[in-house]
């Protein structure tokens, strides 16, 4: 019987500590395993790569050199795994506050700020040439049926701002506004790369963090929440398929994020041993490659993530309040002013007070999922 591959005893015995850690350490931990064992076999880190050497030397692994690859690919995963917060906090641009740091944060944050005014003004540009377009089918639109004398709604370059503005998107669907098809789908490009970054005053150093911030302060601002203060209570209330779906995404997240870091680690690791070989040194370009792709897959994922947080909490924001043994709202603009000094409690200011309402003794308080 032929015996498992690497990858399935690694997985296999990952899977046995638990599915979160399988799918999420052991993958960029066995890229990390792999790469390393063909720097090694070839003897990249003393000379110029021999791929003959490499593939006898891999070809000629016996169990005991199986069985410490499984161990390296089981051991790098381990030691992964408890810096998943670091290392994501890292690619959000959490740098620390040394004069060092603060350079680099300066730079980044100045680029980013930058680059959200360019895209802001793209954005109108690109917006007003679309329209521009659509205002002069609808003015020879216009002139067209008066000149017939058939019904009209009067001259475009007449009516309110409003009403101006919704004429000129329903104008989208008419077989006349190709033309301004390409503008409308660039204008909404950019104003879905401008929607990811925060105010300018809370920019942060990378795309990732920009992303993150930006909905973490959109997230429950129609209600008067802040999601980083309730999002770990909706979470231990929150019903375990909501609960599972939220880890979903998140998984999709770390995994991002770890492999970015890894493929980081292997280029620097390629880039040591490959510096002297001449063109060998294109070789760093394969795992940097990797490495920016995973970047970008991250930036998605936290989109995918935090819309699954707002979602979470728009579905469960009342179980919240009945945990929290606070009066139920009648209304949107009741409950934000609630929340307004729910927030001030969560956020542990000792002179904030709300008024509690306690169930009934034939009622049941909700409880969180799997609680006995």
């Amino acid at each position: 019987m032929a015996s498992p591959s690497l990858p399935t005893v690694a997985v296999d015995l990952a899977g046995r500590i638990g599915r979160y850690f399988s799918i999420v350490s052991v993958v960029p931990a066995l890229f990390l395993t792999a790469w390393t064992t063909a720097l090694v076999t070839s003897d990249a880190w003393k000379t110029a790569p021999d791929l003959h050497l490499m593939v006898h030397r891999l070809a000629g692994i016996n169990l005991a050199g199986a069985v410490w690859l499984v161990l390296t690919t089981t051991m790098f995963a381990l030691f992964l795994h408890p810096l998943q917060l670091g290392m994501t906090r890292l690619l959000e641009g959490y740098w620390g506050s040394s004069w060092f740091s603060r350079i680099l944060l300066r730079r980044a944050i100045t680029r980013h700020r930058k680059r959200r005014s360019r895209l802001h003004r793209r954005y109108a540009a690109l917006a007003a040439a679309r329209d521009e377009i659509l205002l002069d089918q609808l003015v020879a639109g216009y002139e067209e049926r008066r000149a017939k004398n058939k019904p009209h709604r009067g001259d475009p370059l007449s009516w309110e701002k409003a009403r101006l503005e919704r004429a000129l998107i329903g104008q989208l669907a008419s077989d006349k506004a190709h033309a301004a098809s390409g503008l409308h789908a660039a204008s909404t490009a950019a104003d879905v790369a401008f929607d990811r970054y925060p105010e300018a005053s809370r920019v942060m150093p990378t795309r990732l963090g920009n992303a993150l911030r930006s909905a973490e302060d959109d997230i429950g601002s129609q209600y008067g929440l802040d999601a980083i203060l309730t999002a770990p209570h909706v979470a231990l209330i929150a019903p375990a398929e909501h609960v599972g779906y939220l880890n979903d995404s998140r998984q999709q997240l770390d995994t991002s994020v770890r492999l970015c870091v890894v493929a980081l680690i292997v280029t620097i690791e390629t880039a040591g041993c490959l510096l002297s070989d001449g063109w060998w040194l294109l070789v760093v370009l394969a795992p940097y490659f990797l490495a920016w792709i995973a970047y970008r897959s991250s930036v998605a994922a936290a989109d995918y993530y935090m819309a699954i947080v707002g979602t979470v909490l728009d579905l469960n924001r009342f179980k919240l309040y009945e945990s929290l043994h606070v009066k139920l709202p009648m209304n949107t603009v009741e409950e934000r002013w609630n929340n307004q000094k729910l927030m001030a409690v969560l956020e542990r200011e000792r002179n904030s007070n709300i008024r509690y309402e306690h169930p009934s003794a034939g009622d049941t308080p909700p409880t969180p999922p799997k609680t006995p």
